[in-house]
């Protein structure tokens, strides 16, 4: 269980917030959550958390890069939690999801009795409804934090969407505030008859230690892997077939006639590497390709500065891309897929490209055109970083979100 550090007294800007969430604290989630605690506690708020069992995403390792695997440490809740997630129908995995809610009703009820909490925070999760009806019997404030929601299209799909949306319709009316990651799920959730007053858009951010300081760990890399003139596309993430790396190859493949200067950089784990790696041999690119495979997450900035160009080849509709925010937090000039929550942030030819999703043509055509113009990158590259200096670090949306508890316990 993580433990809050309590650094002031409660009084007016500094409340004393319980955090709960229901993730394994892994990939972006687990980077959200420690972020924004990291965030308050900076500003002078007590946060505690409220985790699963077995899950400490306070004290996890920072390798997000690399993949988890089921160790004899891990508790047998962690690793109930991971075989139903990776081979459990879905209707039992779902079936778990509501199960959930018997335990956090036992030790969500014990911590508002015993802690004086000032705010209730909660990560929504689906099926996840006692945290919010604790609250409001309770009259502790409540700020709901959204990152996806029923019935829309994600990785993993869902058997009962029409019960997830009952459940999170009582649940959205409940809370006091909503924040999303993006204006999509804002509008979906007033379309949806959630109140429009009460949602706040927050995108994601990084940290301030991330932004470009001057050095060039990146030179290394290039060094290690022979690239010193190659014109090098990157991409970052832990690698699902969403991503359509596979026509991101096809993609380099067309291009490579043109730029033979030109080198795909693949960072982060995949499931089905083997494949990959079975594709650029039959594209005849195995010179012209590195797929890294895992990385430890201190090794994540040298990778990405060692990119000349920085593509989001795919994203859904709904979620705000941290990989993005890392991106132009090095002032690399990023090529992304032109979706809502993309578009919350990137203001093409401005701060970063965009292209049309699906269109492949368009794709090539303009990250051909970043090829081309060596200005156009350092232009967009460094208005990027300045803007997520100014509007996209954690401490930023620390200060916005608790702007929003004050707001909330002054109407007390």
């Amino acid at each position: 269980m993580g433990k809050g550090t309590e650094k002031t007294e409660s009084g007016p800007g500094n409340p004393r917030i319980l955090y709960h969430h229901r993730t394994q604290g892994r990939g972006g989630e687990g980077v959200h959550i420690r972020e924004v605690v990291h965030a308050l506690r900076g500003l002078g708020c007590r946060v505690t958390l409220l985790e699963a069992p077995g899950v400490d995403v306070m004290h996890a390792a920072e390798t997000r890069m690399a993949p988890v695997a089921d160790t004899a440490s891990s508790s047998l809740y962690s690793r109930l939690f991971r075989y139903l997630t990776r081979h459990a129908p879905q209707f039992i995995f779902e079936a778990a999801e509501l199960a959930y809610n018997l335990w956090a009703w036992r030790h969500l009820s014990r911590r508002l009795r015993r802690e004086q909490v000032d705010i209730f925070y909660e990560r929504y999760a689906f099926f996840s409804f006692v945290g919010t009806w604790l609250a409001r019997r309770r009259n502790i404030p409540s700020i709901l934090e959204v990152n996806e929601i029923a019935g829309i299209e994600r990785a993993r799909g869902q058997s009962l969407p029409w019960l997830a949306r009952k459940v999170e319709a009582a649940v959205f009316r409940r809370a006091d505030r909503i924040l999303v990651v993006s204006s999509f799920l804002r509008q979906t959730l007033v379309q949806r008859g959630v109140e429009e007053e009460k949602i706040r858009v927050i995108p994601n951010a990084v940290r301030e230690d991330a932004l470009a300081d001057g050095s060039r760990p990146g030179r290394a890399v290039r060094d290690r892997l022979a690239l010193q003139k190659r014109l090098v596309v990157g991409f970052v993430g832990q690698i699902v077939r969403w991503d359509r790396l596979d026509l991101l190859l096809e993609d380099v493949a067309q291009l490579k006639p043109d730029w033979p200067e030109l080198h795909l950089l693949v960072v982060g784990p995949c499931r089905f590497m083997d494949e990959l790696r079975e594709q650029v041999a039959r594209l005849g690119l195995e010179a012209d390709v590195t797929l890294t495979g895992p990385v430890e997450r201190g090794e994540v900035v040298a990778y990405i500065d060692a990119m000349d160009i920085c593509v989001l080849p795919h994203s859904n509709p709904f979620g705000s891309p941290i990989v993005m925010f890392e991106y132009m937090a090095l002032g690399k000039p990023v090529l992304a897929v032109d979706v809502g929550p993309v578009r919350d942030v990137i203001e093409d030819g401005v701060n970063g490209c965009l292209f049309p999703a699906g269109d492949r043509k368009a794709f090539r055509r303009r990250l051909a055109a970043l090829l081309a113009d060596h200005a156009l990158r350092e232009r967009v590259g460094r208005q990027g970083l300045e803007d997520v200096r100014a509007r996209h670090t954690w401490t930023r949306n620390g200060e916005r979100i608790l702007q929003i508890m004050n707001e909330l316990l002054m109407r007390e």
